[in-house]
């Protein structure tokens, strides 16, 4: 697990989740199927629609790292999570998946700079922000076309 400052967790909102749709976007119809079959998800509302509600628990989480030291998180079916994710989105379209996004990334952006700087010496927090920017990232990673 990396250690992030408040800094870095705002560059990785900002730089990297700030440009996944555009990146997406400048992906060919074809690479755009490609990634998303990849990836496991029909549309790219679907996958917009899993991060969301990651970040989501995430937030809750942090908020209740920071409240009560001894919180334990609940554990979920990953699987079924998704999938509910994904259900609730269904009736939206990618714009307004992409909306939604947006709208939560920068939520988490404002979360983050008014987050007291003992946040990041909480490890759970670290640990948290670790896996839903982070980690998810790097699951999720849209393919460089120019890229061999």
């Amino acid at each position: 697990m990396t250690d992030l400052t408040r800094q870095e967790v705002l560059n990785i909102l900002q730089g990297d989740w700030g440009t996944y749709v555009r990146r997406f976007r400048c992906l060919s119809p074809e690479a755009q199927a490609i990634f998303l079959e990849e990836q496991g998800y029909a549309r790219f509302g679907d996958l917009l629609s899993h991060l969301i509600a990651w970040w989501e628990v995430g937030y809750h989480a942090i908020q209740s790292y920071l409240a009560d030291p001894d919180f334990q998180p609940r554990e979920y079916d990953v699987n079924a999570f998704n999938a509910e994710a994904v259900a609730k989105a269904k009736g939206l379209d990618d714009d307004q998946m992409i909306e939604s996004f947006e709208q939560m990334r920068s939520f988490l952006f404002d979360f983050v700079e008014a987050l007291p700087e003992s946040a990041f010496e909480n490890q759970k927090v670290v640990k948290q922000f670790n896996i839903e920017l982070v980690g998810h990232l790097s699951e999720h990673l849209i393919p460089d076309e120019n890229k061999e």
